[in-house]
């Protein structure tokens, strides 16, 4: 019976082991998307920059020079003031007009880590409070939250 049950145990334990792994790579998997989708927004962003680790910024750094690289062969085609890939017109204090950026009105889940009591959520509307306590789960707009995580009263999940 001992035999029995310590493969049963094995077999649980592997299951378990398989299912950290699928979690750990879909977890990998969309973060390496999305710093792919925001490559030039991270590396012109030192805040976000500073969020990522080594290897995520040499992986954004790395992934924005094979874009551009792969892409100048076109826009070298391209009439002058037209061959950026950041800029709709080249001009001297230009904005990055087509570097995507995260939709901050994005609906996030997140869990409160501590208690907050009324919290005012968004400025622009200070009627707008709601009494956060621990272990609460919201969905609720990122740019509502933004604040709060950078404070580590909430984390995503």
């Amino acid at each position: 019976a001992s035999s029995a049950t310590d493969d049963l145990t094995a077999h649980v334990y592997h299951a378990e082991l398989n299912r950290i792994r699928f979690l750990m790579r879909a977890y990998y998997r969309a973060r390496l998307r999305k710093i792919e989708t925001h490559a030039v927004h991270c590396l012109k962003e030192p805040d976000v920059l500073e969020r990522l680790s080594d290897l995520e910024q040499r992986y954004a750094s790395d992934y924005a020079n094979i874009v551009e690289e792969h892409f100048s062969s076109v826009l070298g085609q391209m009439p002058e003031g037209y061959e950026s890939m950041v800029q709709q017109i080249i001009e001297e204090d230009g904005a990055f007009d087509m570097v995507p950026e995260p939709d901050a009105d994005a609906h996030v889940f997140c869990r409160v880590r501590e208690d907050r009591g009324d919290v005012m959520l968004d400025p622009d509307d200070p009627e707008n409070t709601m009494d956060l306590e621990r272990d609460d789960i919201l969905m609720i707009r990122y740019r509502l939250i933004k604040k709060l995580l950078e404070d580590e009263a909430v984390d995503l999940m």
